[in-house]
């Protein structure tokens, strides 16, 4: 499990296979501000715990910028990885020439490397993620500029 006060999605993916294995009907488990509530039915039991009080509605998040290209989509939630392994060359780089079956990254899931192609030929333009950032499934990752399209 991670070190930090709130779990990352590996940490939560392990205890779902944890729980699977073992025998248990019901799991109620917190990691800080976040919990996590599983049941093998479709019934979860009451929640006991009292409402938490009321915030602030938050401001509305600032869309983020129009990429002009094709965006290479994450294939599942996982954790992304432009290299095969910590201290290996990143699979591409922004300017690389890329074919429809290149591998411009992997998807970490539950100790599963699961390799995340470009899609289309062109040239990959830009990452839009983070080395080692957590990312959901058909999260934009990168974006590739098309071949034959200006």
């Amino acid at each position: 499990m991670s070190t930090d006060a709130s779990p990352n999605w590996q940490d939560i993916l392990d205890l779902v296979a944890q729980l699977d294995e073992g025998g248990c009907e019901f799991a109620d488990v917190e990691f800080g501000d976040v919990r996590v509530r599983m049941s093998r039915s479709a019934a979860l039991p009451p929640d006991q715990r009292p409402a938490p009080p009321l915030q602030a509605p938050e401001a509305e998040p600032t869309p983020t910028p129009a990429v002009e290209g094709t965006p290479v989509l994450a294939p599942m939630i996982g954790v992304f990885y432009r290299a095969s392994s910590p201290g290996a060359p990143p699979f591409v780089e922004p300017g690389t020439t890329v074919e429809p079956d290149t591998t411009v990254g992997i998807v970490e899931v539950m100790k599963l490397m699961n390799p995340v192609t470009a899609g289309v030929a062109g040239t990959l333009t830009d990452f839009l993620v983070k080395d080692g950032e957590q990312v959901e499934f058909g999260q934009p990752l990168a974006v590739v500029a098309e071949a034959g399209r200006s």
